[in-house]
């Protein structure tokens, strides 16, 4: 979403949901910019220190990306440790990326970039594809921008070992603190200063780590966090089924996330929730790079409002169960920086519903939650929503406090 923010699906075809792409003046370097960096950071020897979650296990360079190239960007691919949402020691591989030209003073400040949903396969994570899956673009725009960005592909992508959950909102919030941490063993002098920004699953990956800030976020510094058309509550989706109303965004998206439940959630029965095209079709349908991504494709338009629908009315309540406990806030303590939370009310693919409530529990906790609600939009990857974003960052990793807080919230 946003930039490239679901940019990696238009190249991981098959994979739900499939965006528009991302429009080409994101790739023009702001004005701002005089004169543009110049000259290719080289980067020290990374700290490979063992001590927990955020320490490297892995630092190699990246295949040579345009985008970065032409921006003379220095990126590595890395594996980090982590933590899974039950506690488990885990790692995570991504892309760390360092802006030309010399750091300011402090070093240079971290933005980590949630992307949405691939997929939940090991090969879908962007560090794997072509010019990350066009979040390399979005990467450069931030880059331009005076920022060292970090790409985090997300518990069990990219690498082997665990199963990614698509919706364990503490094992992406973590993942995305932790790759703040790795990108700072990467290149020690930059700043403990960082934010998080994402869209559809990186919305919920950004808002996460909002959440787990105070208790996990030891030893660097969240200034405030961007969540665009968050998976932050998809519960709607479950009536949503049953009423036959998904739409064709939400129909792949919810086979995703059905497949990922019946993987990560003991007793979830996925034969509950499929049959028709989409059973018979599942493995190709769920896939983040089929064979032939036309037929998937093709066959994604076939699935019929019944293919999804639940079994019945327990069934339902299940599902919606399910989603619900995936929902931020959850019972985390108040967050320790601002969330600016923007939603479109007419959006195909995440009920805004859902982000409503999600963004009503957060304020009724004490998180401070600035809302952009889009009325009539379809979404919020337009370049008003992204720009206003980041400018709502660099206020807060200025030190000046949001306006706004939870207006608009009830």
């Amino acid at each position: 979403m946003g930039f490239a923010v679901v940019g990696a699906m238009s190249i991981l075809a098959g994979c739900a949901p499939s965006p528009p792409a991302p429009p080409q003046e994101y790739n023009r370097p702001p004005r701002s910019l005089e004169p543009p960096f110049v000259g290719a950071a080289e980067l020290p020897p990374p700290d490979m220190t063992n001590d927990g979650p955020g320490s490297l296990v892995e630092v190699k360079p990246l295949p040579e990306t345009q985008f970065f190239a032409n921006a003379n960007v220095t990126a590595v691919q890395v594996v980090y440790r982590s933590t899974a949402g039950n506690g488990d020691p885990t790692e995570v591989s991504g892309v760390v990326a360092v802006p030309a030209g010399k750091a300011p003073k402090g070093g240079w400040p971290i933005i980590a970039f949630g992307h949405t949903l691939t997929g939940l396969g090991e090969i879908c994570a962007p560090s794997r594809a072509k010019d990350l899956g066009a979040y390399a673009s979005a990467m450069t725009v931030m880059l331009n921008r005076g920022y060292m960005v970090v790409l985090p592909d997300y518990q069990g992508l990219g690498i082997p070992g665990s199963e990614h959950a698509a919706l364990d909102w503490v094992a992406l919030g973590n993942n995305m603190i932790d790759s703040a941490r790795a990108a700072r063993r990467v290149l020690p002098d930059s700043s403990p200063n960082w934010a998080a920004f994402g869209g559809g699953q990186g919305g919920l990956a950004a808002w996460a780590a909002a959440e787990r800030a105070r208790d996990y976020g030891g030893g660097v510094n969240l200034v405030g966090t961007v969540a665009l058309s968050p998976f932050a509550d998809l519960s709607p989706l479950a009536d949503a089924a049953q009423a036959g109303t998904l739409s064709v965004q939400q129909n792949r998206l919810m086979m995703v996330v059905l497949e990922s439940l019946s993987r990560t959630v003991p007793g979830f029965d996925i034969e509950a929730y499929r049959s028709g095209v989409a059973r018979e079709n599942w493995d190709v349908l769920t896939d983040c790079a089929p064979a032939d991504p036309t037929t998937a494709q093709q066959l994604a338009k076939q699935v019929r409002p019944d293919d999804l629908r639940p079994r019945d009315d327990a069934a339902t309540t299940s599902l919606r169960n399910a989603l619900s406990a995936a929902a931020v806030p959850g019972n985390s303590p108040p967050a320790t920086s601002p969330i600016l939370v923007a939603y479109a009310t007419d959006d195909p693919l995440v009920p805004q519903g859902g982000i409503a409530r999600a963004v009503k529990n957060a304020c009724a906790k004490g998180d401070s939650i600035v809302v952009m609600k889009r009325i009539g939009d379809t979404g919020t990857m337009n370049d008003q929503v992204i720009q206003t974003s980041l400018s709502w960052l660099r206020a807060r990793f200025d030190g000046v406090p949001p306006i706004d807080v939870c207006v608009g919230a009830a």
